[in-house]
Parts: structure tokens; sequence; C-alpha cells
């Protein structure tokens, strides 16, 4: 075609199947009068909903966009900037592409206006235009274009989901619903592949710096992967669905919701509605549960095995937990109510879910490990902390389930115990419809992965569908609104949404999230009592949510072994009888030979297996080991660790909100009205004093003995 610089292919998905396309590239002018008119569309997707009574609908061009830039960094003492010398934009039609490489914000606005003209654009009818990284790029966007603020969404400040102008352009994020970074999305959507390397952001660059063809190529395909991923998005959901997906958890929920649809007739829909309506708590208690009640997975170092180096050691991983106690777990069913003939505690505790505010006064763990979290106290008198958690207290007073509470009898020893209240609900399976579409999603991605499929479209969407149902189970009600103005300024409404309105759209009970991290806690904790029990805690060096790093000895993979049989019966008795749930909730073998590993705590640990040593330190790219001079084991030590900026190979991002501007080395004047610059920063890594000394006199003990 006339003007291209060159022809590129596009794989897209069409109804189902693979279609290749010929995508033409073009470099944009300052007018643009030799590029081609923009490809036509097929069918229009109407989209939808329903805003304060009133019906909106809102048309999409079956168009697949993708937009990205490349931007150079100016990092001084007092001015941390970046400027866009180069953006990249792809548009497609089912039969052609073009992709546009530009220099300057000019030349994109010129573009923009161009389509927004062209396809009469405006606040009913939209271009989707998706985005691998948008809360990067819309800092640079923002000030220059008008934002529909209404239609604006944000998960937090300066991470924007959906970014649509008042012209019609809808900006949306594509990482939030494939997980990981651009190369993983094309890896498991695209058929284009992301170059390897990257433009480097140290250079000095503007809008006159010439690209080699590698660095176009580089641009190429990061947008011609967006091109791709959006026709996957818009065959897959949005055509079918008449819905824009904007995270992994919402496709699910989306699915859980059909599924509804699918078991229940339209007045038993009603009854569950109702159900839920009644046994969800009121604003207060809502607030109450996830403040005091809920607890994420346990993360923790065995403080008998912190802060030298252990020679022989496995490690073992559950296969997808959370799903796995779904399956198996009970849950609360009806509403909380409380109770007052304490006389019966053990009785509630074995047949009832049960909600405990409880005060224990000598507190103190039976071996060398803790349980509650520091953070979760209500009260605390006289503690001790081990690394964030309670090793022994005066007087603490907390908010547990009956599971917790089954795992203090484990961990802990008191004198006195006063139950201050208890609040109890009958135990249900969690409901069918939640069930089926988990199970499918299980039960096609171990089939696909046996068959060799793992490295397809198909198989990300199963895997993304599992992993996603803990995320779905445990999504709070966020009634704080996260949008922009129009004119691209942060705007944080509080309330801004009705606590009984949102409660009446809802399937899922909060305590149902609640309930799925306590199954997590206490499966994790079942072969863990048995070693203690058996060989002693040492055996145990670490805990990760789903997975232990034990000392190497017959006896614990015995005990892996026998949990693994326990849980053959459960998916027995959960009626999960295909061979490809046979290893789900299974703890796996997955390090037999672990030469040495070093923790210094929670997230901070160091592993040798086969010769490579690798590390899994909270900040610290996993990459930045590889950069280390002599034995990375001992320079990670309690006195703590630093690393330049050379070799953690760590980020940070200064977010610039006023106009700067830069004069380039080749004497181009580039200016932002705002921008973000990413740029490298030291690591650093501090033990708190109190662990240090903690660990400090646990390694003096150890030596003595």
């Amino acid at each position: 075609m006339k003007a291209a610089i060159k022809q590129v292919k596009l794989t897209l998905i069409v109804k189902g199947h693979k279609k290749e396309i010929p995508c033409y590239v073009f470099r944009y002018t300052e007018r643009a009068q030799d590029i081609p008119d923009f490809p036509l569309g097929g069918n229009t997707v109407t989209i939808k909903k329903i805003v304060d009574g009133e019906r909106i609908e809102t048309v999409y061009l079956p168009l697949y966009c993708g937009f990205d830039i490349e931007t150079t960094n100016v990092i001084e003492e007092d001015k941390k900037a970046a400027y866009m010398y180069h953006w990249q934009f792809a548009i497609a039609s089912d039969e052609v592409g073009y992709i546009y490489l530009g220099r300057t914000w000019d030349m994109f606005i010129d573009l923009y206006r161009r389509i927004v003209y062209n396809y009469k654009l405006g606040s009913n009818k939209k271009l989707l235009v998706f985005d691998a990284n948008l809360g990067f790029e819309w800092q640079f966007l923002r000030k220059r274009f008008e934002w529909d603020s209404e239609n604006f969404f944000a998960r937090e400040e300066r991470h924007p989901l959906a970014a649509p102008t008042v012209d019609g352009w809808d900006f949306r994020e594509a990482l939030s619903i494939s997980g990981g970074s651009l190369a993983q999305l094309a890896k498991d959507f695209t058929t284009t592949q992301k170059l390897k390397g990257d433009l480097d952001y140290d250079i000095p660059r503007s809008f006159k710096t010439p690209l080699t063809e590698d660095e176009e190529n580089y641009c190429i395909n990061d947008v011609a992967i967006l091109a791709e991923f959006s026709s996957f998005i818009f065959d897959k959901y949005i055509y079918p669905d008449k819905k824009i997906p904007l995270t992994k958890t919402g496709l699910l929920r989306s699915e859980v919701r059909n599924e509804l649809k699918k078991c229940l007739s339209y007045n038993e829909i009603k009854t569950y509605k109702q159900l839920v309506k009644n046994a969800f708590p009121d604003k207060e208690t809502y607030a109450y549960w996830f403040r005091w009640l809920f607890r994420g997975g346990y993360v923790h170092a065995n403080i008998s095995n912190t802060g030298y180096t252990i020679y022989g050691a496995i490690g073992e991983d559950e296969t997808s937990a959370y799903p796995a106690w779904m399956n198996f777990g009970y849950y609360p069913g009806t509403p909380f109510i409380p109770v007052y003939d304490l006389e019966n505690f053990n009785n509630y505790i074995n047949t009832k879910c049960c909600i405990i505010t409880v005060e224990f006064e000598g507190l103190e763990r039976r071996t060398s490990i803790s349980y509650e979290s520091k953070h979760k106290c209500m009260e605390l008198e006289g503690a001790i902390i081990d690394n964030g958690r309670i090793a022994m207290a005066k007087r603490i007073k907390v908010v547990i389930t009956e599971l917790d509470y089954k795992i203090y009898e484990k961990i802990y020893k008191w004198q006195k115990m006063t139950v201050k209240c208890m609040w109890v609900s009958d135990r249900i399976r969690l409901p069918k419809f939640i069930l089926n579409v988990l199970n499918r999603h299980y039960l096609n991605k171990a089939r696909m992965k046996k068959a060799g499929l793992s490295g397809t479209p198909e198989y990300a969407i199963e895997k993304a569908g599992v992993n996603a149902s803990f995320g779905m189970m445990c999504t709070r009600l966020e009634l704080e609104k996260v949008t922009a103005t129009k004119e691209g300024e942060w705007k944080i409404e509080e309330n801004a949404l009705d606590f009984e309105a949102e409660k009446g759209k809802q399937i899922l009970l909060p305590q149902w999230g609640i309930w799925v991290c306590a199954w997590g806690r206490w499966a994790l904790f079942q072969p863990g009592f048995k070693i203690i029990e058996e060989l002693g805690s040492d055996y145990i060096i670490y805990n990760d949510t789903d997975s232990y790093k034990c000392i190497k000895h017959p006896r614990v993979l015995e005990i892996f072994e026998q949990y693994n049989k326990w849980i053959a019966k459960r998916l027995q008795l959960a009626g999960l009888t295909d061979p490809a749930f046979d290893d789900l909730g299974m703890f796996d073998l997955e390090s037999p030979n672990i030469t040495r590993i070093k923790t210094l705590g929670a997230k901070r640990y160091l592993t040798e297996e086969d010769g490579k040593i690798k590390a899994t330190i909270a900040g610290m790219p996993k990459s930045a080991i590889l950069n280390m001079d002599g034995d990375p084991f001992e320079k990670f030590d309690i006195l703590g660790m630093e690393l330049t900026a050379d070799i953690s190979e760590k980020n940070t991002v200064h977010y610039e909100d006023n106009a700067t501007s830069w004069k380039a080395p080749d004497g181009a004047v580039m200016t932002e009205l705002s921008s973000a610059a990413i740029y490298p920063i030291s690591f650093s890594m501090k033990l708190d004093k109190f662990y240090r000394a903690f660990i400090e006199s646990d390694l003096e003990e150890r030596k003595v003995l």
C-alpha cells in the first residue's frame, strides 16, 4: 500500500477461529495526508446498563486497537520527569489493519481527531483502545484530553482500568484482564510475541532521535499484540456477553451469575437473593469483620530456623489450596445470631460456623511456631512479637472463627480464656452454581495441561478462572469511588455508593471469603501439626500460604503422603471423581533436593537447588540475585543488605503532575503537561531491631545447645 513503510501480519480471532490479515505500518507525518482511510468494521456491539433507573445504550465499534508510548527520563536532584518521544497505535478490522508510528503529541492528537470525525464518535458511540499499562500512559494523556468522569473507573489513584474521553475513545487496561506482563499476555493469548530487549530509559531521546529497525519493530509488536488481544476479548466476551471485562475476577463473577441463572428458576433466584440479603452483614459489621476477623494466608519463618543457613531441605506445595477448600469445606449459610449459653461452647465450635470475640490471658506458644498477627489484635498487653506474630502476651483480645480457635489450641496455651461474645451460623456447602464454574475451569485446565495445550489462549482462560476464584470470593464492597475530573485531576468520593443498594446486587456472601481463607490456614497446618508432634517444630523452616520448606527427613515426606491420602477421600466425598481432580488440594514435592536454604522472616528467603540460587525477598526483583558478587548466602544477613541500583534492578515511579520542559542534547525542546518517570533505585533490606534481637537470642541458644 502506498506510503506504508512495511507490511506485517496480525492473527485475529474471528468467530472463534484464527484469521491472518495484512497490517500496514505508516510513519505519521505532521498533516498525515498520505495515510489511508481507517478500516471498516463489521457489526457494532451495543452495551446496555441502567444508571439511576435510566437505560443507557452505548455502541462500540468492532475494531481492535492498541496504544503505547516510549519515553525518555530526565532524572535530576530537583526534578524528575519523562518525555514521550515515540507513540504507536494499532487499529484493525476483521479484514485489514494499520499501525501508525508517531513522534509528537500533536501528531497523535491529529490522529485522535481524525478517528473521532471519521467514525462520528461520542458519548454513545465509542472506540475501545487497549493499553498494557494504562496507569503509566494515562499520566501523560491526562491533561491533553477531556475525560468522561462518569464512566471513568480506577481501583485506586494512579491505576485507572477504564479511562474514556468525552469524544468516544475508551482506553482500557489490558493487564488487569490477562494478569502478568505484556510478554506474558502475548505468550498466553496472541500469535505476535513481544520482542526481546527493551528501549533503554537512560538514553536521552527526543522526537528527532532516529530509531533503529530493531527498536521500531519492538514498538510495532507491542501494539500488534494489543490489537490481537482485543480481537480475542471481542470474540470471547464482548460479542457474546455484550459486556467489556475489566478484571479476571470480574470475568469469573460474570460466569457465576450466568451459571446461577442456569441452575435456578426465576422464582428460585429471587428466593436465593433474599437469603443472601438476609445473611449479609450491615455496614458497620461488614467493616468490623474485614478489620478484625478477616485474615489472609499464613506466611511465616520459624524463628528456630531463622538467620542461618540450613543444609538439606525440601519444598512441598499445595495444589490449588483455595479452590480445594471451596469444594471440601463448610461455610456459613444462615444469618449469624448471638448465643449466650457458653457452656455449650465446644458444641458450637464443632457444629456451627462461629465468630468469637475472645480474650486470652497468659498466652504462650507451645513451640517455636507463632500464629496470630499483631495487626489483628484488638487489644494487646505485654507481648513478645515474632516477625509480626504473637509469640506470647500477658493479655490479648481477638475476633476469630472456629477454625482459627482450633489452630489456637494447637499453637498456644493460656492461663485464662474469656469469651466476650459469640455468633453462630448453620454450616452449608458453597452453592452448586459457584462450584460448577470453578470445577469446570479446573477440569478443563487439567485436561489441557495433560494434552500438552498449556501454551494456548484456551488454557490461559481456564487457569485464570481457577486462580480468580479466591479473588472473587474475597472481593470487598468499595464504597469509595476513585475517578477523574474532566480536566484529568484525580477525585476520590467517600461513601459514593449506597451500601444497602450494593448489598442488594450481591450473589456471594462476604463471610464465605473469610472462611475460604480460614480453611486455607487450617489445611496448611494439618501436616505441620503432625510434623511438630512426631519430630518437633524445628523441622519446619518456612510457610507461605500453601507451601512448606522443611528439613529433609523420610518421616516428613511420609506425613505429606498421608495427608494426600486423606485428601483423596475428601475428593471422593465431594464427588470429584474425574482423574483430572486427582491432585486438587494435595501437596506436591516441588523441591525434593534443596541443598541450602536461609530465611530472615516472612517473604525473605534464599534457596539453592541443582546449583541454582533463587531469592524471594519482598521488594527485590528475583533476578537481582544473579548480579551479586560472591556468595549471596553470606550477604543475606541479619545485619541487613544493601544493593546499589545497578545490582538491584529495582525501579520506582515518580509521578510529575506539573508541566515540565527539557532541551534534549540534539536541541529538540520536549514538553509534557504531566508525566511519569520510571527509574532505577537501590534496594535496602533491614530487620526490625526487636525481631533482629529475637533472632540473635535464638541463635545464641542454638550455639549453646
